[in-house]
Order: C-alpha cells, then structure tokens, then sequence
C-alpha cells in the first residue's frame, strides 16, 4: 500500500513537471529552441512579428553548407511573404492593375511591384530582422529560422516615406520658384520630380499599412502626401495654362512698309509647337516684338541679293521687363529683283529667330 502511495506521487510529479516544462523540452535533444514550433508561437507572436521557418535534409553527397544558405533564403522569403499577403487583403489600391483583379493577378502584380522592396527592407542590414540556422548532423537536416519585428519595419518605411515626402516637398518648392520667374519649362520638370517622389511614398504606404495594424501612421502620412499630390496638379494646370504670347512688329523692305511676314510665320511656328498665341495683348502673358528690314543688299547685274536684318524683344506683362533681347542678320539670299530677294532673306530668318526665342524661353514646355 505505501508502495502505491510512493508511485502515485512520482507520477503526479511527473506530469507537473511536463507541464511546466519549457516548450523547447519537446524539442529533438540538441536541436535550438527555435525548431520548435511551440517555442516560435510564444516567443515570436503573429501580432507583433513577421516569422518564416523552413528545414531540408541534406542529400548523400551535397554540401551542408549550401543546404543551410537555402533555407536561410527560404525561410526569409517566407517570412517576407507574410508582408504580401497582407497588402493583398488590405490594399487600397488593388496595385497599380486595372486588369487583374482576382486574387491571383492582385498577389502577382504584388510580388512583381513591391517583392523587390519587400525583399530588401526584410535584410538584417537594413531593419533588425533576425535569422537563424542549424545543420544537425546527426540526422542530416538543416534548419532555418527567419524573423522581423512589425514594428521595426513600420519604423523603416515611416522614415523612406518621410524622405520621399520631403524630397517632393523641395520639388514642389522649387517649381514654385521657377514659375514665380516665368521659367515655364523648368516649373513643369520639377512639378514632375515632386510627383515621381510621391509616388515612391505610394509604394512605401502600402507597406506601411500592413505592418503598421492600428493604421494610425499610415494614414497621416497617407493624408500629406495625398495633399501635395493636389498642390503639385493645381500648379501644373495653371502652368499650362500659361504662357499665351501676342506676336507683334513691323517689317520693312527699302524703306517702305510691307506685309508682316515674318509676324505671321512666327505665329505659325508658336502654334505648331503647341504654344498659345494670344489676339490680343491683354490676353497674353508675354509680348514678343519683332522688327525686320532689308539690310545689305547688292546686285551684280542679273541678280539681287539681300539679308534680314532682325531685332526682337520678348517682355513679361506681368513685370513689364524683357525677358530676352535678340538681334541677328540672317542668311543671304538672292533673286532676279530686289523686293523677291529681300522676301525669301525675311522668309530665310524665320527659322532663325524661332530658334533663338525657343533656346532662351521656356513659353513651349
């Protein structure tokens, strides 16, 4: 009877103590506590941790070594897939597909646009992602353990977002400045680096929201750069609504007044070039003044030679100043009568003074 007594509490000791053992305790003798998936669950919760695990065995005659780097990188390409998984249920963009809207296409489209930056961000170098391996010789397996706190990585991408941000921000800023000057061109370029920067924050929101589980980053940052984005269209649309030119001048051969033709091809240059020619003056953000004479003009007995002789001057209606002065002589041209020779020298420097005006304003942009 004590014999009973004495074995039963050996048993109830037993089972008190497997009960409290350390989940490592189950766990293959030799093997680290990581291999238990127990011991993962409760040191490496889902709620705060993206994990990957991974194990092989070694096959007769491969190298231990290469095993192990393959399920190092496997256990971190799944431990990265749980980051794509979540985008796929919580984006709310769908990505950038308008096509594929099944959850295949949507977690394809997700692996081709974000698997890059997803794989980097996971990398030890850049957060402090945990990785872990083991070759247990024994029994010929290699084991591998992957893991990246959620909270690091929101850190990460809050900062890329945050530097994103401020990149389109001194875009912004100095597009601001270009069109406070009048530099059309150099306003839309900038106004296009701002919103290219901005769409990197996209990228990076994305992720954001699905590490980031109380949304609260996310969505102010989400809220700003939605903001700038709005500011950056407002000024392109007025910028191309800008920029509208009246041509005017007078144009003379042997000292007399004649047709504008210089004027009117000039018009017609503009238009081609998808610049706004303005009727009138008071329509206009820009005045260009253009006068044109014959100038050297010889003959030799059968023919008549002639140059243009072209001043212009484009001005800011909205400052009042010239923005660019030009003066030039055009190519020499030649015909059987004096008012033909000088026709073909005005029409000779049309060319010309397009270009000049074109390389030293930025009205066509």
């Amino acid at each position: 009877m004590k014999r009973a007594g004495y074995i039963w509490r050996i048993l109830l000791a037993a089972v008190a103590a497997a009960a409290f053992a350390p989940p490592a305790a189950y766990a293959q003798k030799g093997l680290p506590q990581w291999v238990d998936e127990g011991w993962r669950g409760v040191k490496y919760p889902q709620s705060e941790w993206y994990a990957g695990f991974s194990q092989d065995a070694v096959r007769k005659g491969a190298s231990a070594a290469e095993a192990q780097k393959r399920v190092e990188k496997e256990a971190q390409n799944r431990m990265a897939q749980g980051i794509s998984v979540r985008i796929a249920a919580t984006s709310t963009t769908q990505t950038t597909s308008s096509q594929t809207r099944d959850a295949k296409g949507v977690n394809e489209t997700i692996q081709k646009e974000y698997g890059q930056i997803i794989e980097a961000t996971t990398n030890a170098e850049v957060v402090k992602s945990e990785l872990y391996s083991y070759y247990d010789q024994a029994n010929e397996r290699v084991y591998a353990f992957a893991a990246v706190k959620k909270s690091e990585l929101a850190a990460y991408y809050t900062s890329r977002i945050q530097f994103y941000l401020q990149v389109a921000e001194n875009s912004f800023s100095m597009a601001k400045q270009f069109a406070d000057s009048d530099k059309k061109g150099s306003a839309l370029e900038k106004a296009a680096e701002g919103k290219k920067s901005v769409a990197e924050c996209g990228k990076y929101q994305e992720l954001l929201s699905a590490v980031d589980y109380k949304g609260d980053a996310a969505m102010r940052l989400l809220a700003k750069s939605a903001e700038l984005l709005k500011e950056i269209a407002a000024l392109e649309i007025k910028l191309r609504d800008a920029g509208a030119v009246y041509i005017t001048g007078k144009e003379s051969i042997a000292g007399q007044l004649v047709d504008n033709r210089v004027v009117y091809a000039l018009q017609n240059k503009f238009s081609e070039n998808k610049c706004r020619v303005a009727d009138n003056p008071e329509d206009a953000d820009y005045v260009l003044r253009v006068e044109v004479r014959d100038c050297n003009v010889t003959e030799n007995g059968k023919f008549t030679y002639c140059y243009a002789c072209v001043n212009a001057d484009l001005s800011s209606v909205k400052t009042g100043k010239s923005e660019s002065k030009i003066s030039f002589t055009g190519p020499k041209t030649g015909w059987t009568n004096a008012q033909m020779a000088c026709e073909k020298a005005f029409d000779e420097a049309v060319s010309e003074l397009w270009q000049r005006i074109k390389d030293k304003t930025e009205l066509c942009k």
